[in-house]
């Protein structure tokens, strides 16, 4: 009987001692803080390689408990996402010059992800007077929404974008809605980022912000869709 409580009380101890010295969780990793290129710049910098393109060298700081990071480059212009995956906290690439970016990098480890902060910035090449705004961020109805009209022939619906510029010289926005493509303005100028509109139930709808700034230059939102029930 005492053979038999002896080994109980040594395998009990091997639980514990095992238990003990197994490692802690590797929690998911911090979200990394972005340096450079700045959120709302123009970027001048750059080796410029054929007079249309330039390379970029985006940076951040270290986050805690990531293994890589995945850093986000997209071309605001044609809504294209690339991904580069490095365990360095730089990053240099290929883009066209003249074009208005994103860019967000995203901390791994083995036990998850987490994407931090979204910055923009335009890739201008050479120092400009001014420079065209962003792109407005198309906020809600997000696209691919379906909006229920509750059996009603027609609904309201609440149109909010966002807008940016390098040089902080937004002059105004032109809106445009139709059932096809988004070519037909409805509102022609106005300077709020948000508009109501009466639609009937039953269709599709396409819409997209254009920006204007003080001096004239003009940007293109994408085109967002989605559909009245």
């Amino acid at each position: 009987m005492k053979r038999i409580l002896y080994f109980i009380a040594i395998n009990f101890l091997i639980v514990l001692i095992t238990l003990s010295c197994s490692e802690e969780p590797i929690p998911e990793p911090d979200a990394a803080i972005l340096s450079s290129p700045a959120n709302n710049s123009a970027c001048l910098k750059g080796s410029s390689e054929t007079g249309t393109i330039a390379t970029v060298t985006f940076s951040w700081n270290e986050a805690a408990n990531a293994d890589s990071y995945v850093l986000e480059i997209k071309n605001l212009q044609t809504e294209q996402t690339t991904s580069y995956t490095t365990t360095s906290l730089t990053y240099s690439a290929t883009l066209s010059i003249g074009i208005h970016y994103s860019w967000s990098v995203t901390s791994v480890n083995t036990t998850g992800k987490t994407t931090g902060s979204v910055w923009k910035f335009y890739l201008a090449g050479i120092a400009a007077s001014n420079y065209a705004p962003f792109p407005a961020e198309l906020i809600a109805p997000v696209s691919g929404a379906i909006i229920n009209a509750n059996g009603e022939a027609s609904v309201q619906v609440s149109f909010t974008w966002k807008g940016s510029d390098v040089d902080n010289d937004i002059a105004s926005y032109t809106f445009y809605l139709d059932n096809a493509d988004a070519t037909t303005q409805v509102i022609a100028s106005q300077t709020e980022n948000t508009t109501t509109q009466t639609l009937q139930s039953g269709k599709n709808y396409f819409w997209k912000v254009v920006t204007t700034d003080k001096v004239g230059n003009k940007s293109n939102s994408m085109i967002s869709s989605f559909q009245i029930k």
